[in-house]
């Protein structure tokens, strides 16, 4: 069992827990207490659900309260593993003085790890600085589940705190973040601290999607999995369609790369995936968008971003379900896929969809049959008037892609591999 609440890491590593997937058999045991909660080995244990191991190799540790589990879990996790961050400790230090009061500062910095210095400036005696570094724990949570789509009722039950404070301090939030800060009181100094990462202005953004053919030398996602799309592609399209807060919807989620852009710019973002990955459960709802579509302010959602199976592209990659795209003949893929545009611009009424998909040649059967998805869906979509092509990018990949396998064969049978990738926009009207 995973008590969220006693663990000392702000986020875990989904890249190292999959990294920790192919090699099972070389890694140690998780540590657990006698109830069952897990003290150490999170990385790991998502790592063998991942895998879909029945089994992890565990040692019991016996733990005699919540503060003596908490104090054990940072004590492991300092050492063991992926290192603690600088915010981890942190995170870790002030939870311990709350947790376990009776421990000394010195027992603390111990503990998790920090120098002395570090965790006495950390843990101010100072009621002022006490407030500030409260202030900006609370709002660095609230703007994490805002930008996630969770509702009101929702973060209160999350935070613990009335619903009445939630609305009251996301409407600072909001106003913080379009004002760009001030620095008058508690709040608002510690809404210039969460919100400094935050590049909502796309600044940072070079060069700009001017032209309709975006290259990308070098995926910057944190997480590789099969059948990711580079970030660049998601953070053009908020550049290109929405504006700060607008909510973006993703039913493809995958690695939960979008929410990942979207928190840096500010918008909202509904991720939703037909089997999230273990270890995104907490920010990818489970939801099959060919069955249903979620509850949702649709009025508010100003960009749907659709990056799908690629037909046998992805063939068996992500189960073996026949209702799972990948897995079904061409002229159904085809059908679900207009359905699921058709289907949600009937709910979200304005701005845009945009799809990402690459042809499929490889994997065809005959070897080299040229299936082209976007131009069958654009074909089905097309029978509805709101939708509009407002346009066509070509998001190629690299030669790398191909194997000498590959090549060889383009050249026995005289035909040129697929590179492209082509991201279609819709505009509702």
């Amino acid at each position: 069992m995973f008590r969220e609440d006693l663990y000392p890491r702000i986020e875990h590593n989904q890249q190292r827990a999959q990294d920790y997937s192919e090699i099972l058999e070389s890694l140690p045991p998780i540590e657990v207490n006698q109830d069952g909660w897990l003290i150490d080995g999170k990385h790991r244990w998502i790592a063998h659900r991942l895998a879909e191991a029945e089994e992890i190799p565990a040692i019991i540790t016996e733990t005699l309260s919540p503060a003596d589990f908490y104090r054990l879990a940072c004590e492991r996790n300092k050492s063991h593993g992926l290192s603690f961050t600088t915010k981890d400790r942190q995170s870790a230090a002030r939870a311990l003085i709350k947790i376990a009061p009776e421990m000394t500062k010195d027992e603390i910095a111990d503990a998790v790890g920090a120098s002395r210095r570090s965790v006495y400036s950390w843990i101010s005696d100072d009621e002022a600085e006490q407030r500030l570094s409260d202030a900006i724990e609370f709002f660095t949570r609230l703007l994490e589940l805002h930008v996630q789509c969770r509702t009101q009722d929702e973060i209160s039950e999350a935070m613990g705190v009335p619903r009445q404070a939630i609305t009251e301090k996301l409407a600072l939030l909001r106003k913080s973040a379009e004002l760009h800060g001030s620095a008058n009181g508690v709040d608002s100094k510690a809404l210039v601290e969460v919100l400094s990462s935050k590049s909502a202005g796309f600044s940072d953004l070079d060069p700009l999607p001017i032209y309709n053919v975006w290259t990308f030398a070098k995926k910057t996602n944190a997480t590789g999995h099969f059948g990711n799309t580079e970030q660049r592609i998601v953070d053009r399209l908020l550049w290109l369609y929405t504006k700060q807060w607008d909510t973006v919807y993703d039913p493809f989620a995958g690695g939960g790369s979008t929410l990942d852009v979207c928190s840096k710019r500010l918008r909202r973002c509904f991720l939703s995936d037909r089997k999230p990955k273990p270890g995104l459960e907490a920010k990818v709802r489970t939801l099959d968008v060919c069955a249903e579509l979620p509850s949702l302010p649709w009025s508010d959602v100003s960009l749907t971003y659709l990056d799908p199976p690629y037909w046998r592209q992805a063939a068996g990659e992500y189960s073996n379900d026949p209702q799972d795209l990948a897995n079904m003949p061409l002229d159904e893929f085809t059908n679900e896929m207009v359905g699921v545009v058709r289907r949600i611009g009937e709910k979200q009424r304005t701005g845009h969809i945009a799809m990402i998909i690459q042809p499929t040649q490889w994997r065809s059967d005959p070897k080299g049959a040229f299936s082209d998805h976007v131009f069958d869906i654009i074909a089905g979509v097309s029978k509805y008037k709101r939708f509009t092509v407002e346009n066509r990018i070509s998001c190629p990949y690299s030669t790398e892609q191909c194997t000498p396998q590959m090549v060889d064969w383009s050249k026995e049978n005289k035909k040129p591999l697929v590179l492209s990738r082509e991201l279609t926009i819709w505009k509702l009207s």
